[in-house]
């Protein structure tokens, strides 16, 4: 249950979504699930943004 944001983010656009990335190697059975940082080189067009992520294994 979202119970939404304050007041000042009323009639303003929004958007929470959750979504599983999987990286692993499957060869090996090793799977790298947890996040420990994000870089996010931004561009000009947000079209060719790029997202960098450090994954290590639980």
């Amino acid at each position: 249950g979202d119970l939404g944001g304050q007041r000042t983010l009323q009639k303003k656009w929004t958007s929470f979504l959750k979504a599983k990335l999987v990286c692993s190697m499957p060869e090996l059975n090793f799977v790298f699930n947890v996040v420990h940082d994000v870089f996010i080189l931004k561009a000009q067009h947000w079209r060719d943004t790029v997202i960098y992520g450090v994954f290590t294994s639980q």
